[in-house]
């Protein structure tokens, strides 16, 4: 008679500890999402950072804790792995995260380990880019449209460097490669996810419209295909001839002052003087 509440007691508490961790990995899931899932995927392959997949294979939960909280500060240390990652991404700072906690980061890590595993909580699906128009994403950029909920224009913080079109802010990364940078799907993931602290607080209350997200992006890659032609039609050549110019330049120059040196004495001034004082 006893047996039924132990297997009541038994049930209850398995079904509590069920519950708490579908509670955090559903936490994990939502803090992913909100933001990691700009700048990284899981399974999904490298975005503007590396696909976090197996990540709890090769880092412990200290060392991604720490990382997460101030990448800067793992790689400053001398860590090797934290500044390899670092190199190979573009030297692009992952954005310090002091406001999560512990906890929220072991979630984040459960949650990782779960979508790699293929568990209950699938990964994130990737959402299909809108197709975007050059045109509309051009006047987003300089502000010659206004956004649907009223942000700031982008060449307020950055510039991107193409013929016609007014010199942006330097408050911010120069855009004109940012799709070499970042592939078009991270720079599209940058611009919806705002990852970057001050892009949060910009546009926080002034969200970017998928729409508009296509538009800027479709923008910015015709901005890369520009400057990647310019640069390799044009930059080589004036190098080439620049140098090749100025070492013509020095040799003319060279050779008029040793011709005018060689045909009368070095000292024949000071021995003129010295015969008219005589």
């Amino acid at each position: 008679m006893k047996i039924v509440p132990h297997l009541i007691f038994v049930t209850i508490t398995l079904f509590v500890i069920s519950a708490k961790k579908l509670h955090a990995q559903k936490a994990g899931n939502e803090i992913f999402k909100e933001t990691c899932s700009a700048c990284h995927t899981v399974g999904k392959g490298k975005l503007i950072g590396p696909d976090l997949a197996n990540v709890h294979n090769h880092l412990t939960l200290d060392y991604f804790t720490k990382f997460v909280k101030s990448s800067q500060s793992v790689i400053k240390s001398g860590d090797k792995y934290a500044d390899s990652i670092f190199n190979a991404y573009g030297k692009m700072a992952m954005p310090d995260h002091p406001q999560l906690s512990e906890e929220q980061i072991k979630s984040i890590y459960d949650y990782l380990k779960e979508a790699s595993g293929g568990g209950a909580e699938e990964a994130i699906p990737e959402e299909e880019l809108l197709p975007g128009d050059i045109e509309r994403g051009r006047a987003l950029f300089v502000g010659n449209l206004r956004f649907t909920n009223s942000g700031a224009s982008c060449n307020s913080c950055h510039n991107v460097n193409i013929a016609g079109l007014i010199t942006g802010g330097a408050l911010a990364k120069d855009l004109t490669q940012s799709v070499t940078r970042l592939t078009e799907t991270g720079v599209a993931g940058v611009i919806k996810g705002l990852p970057y602290p001050q892009m949060k607080e910009t546009y926080a209350m002034h969200p970017i419209t998928p729409q508009e997200v296509a538009d800027l992006t479709t923008f910015l890659v015709y901005v890369d295909e520009k400057s990647a032609i310019k640069t390799g039609n044009y930059t080589g050549n004036y190098m080439l001839l620049g140098g090749g110019g100025g070492i013509v330049f020095l040799l003319s120059l060279y050779s008029f002052f040793w011709f005018k040196r060689k045909r009368q004495a070095v000292n024949k001034s000071v021995f003129s003087r010295q015969i008219k004082s005589a």
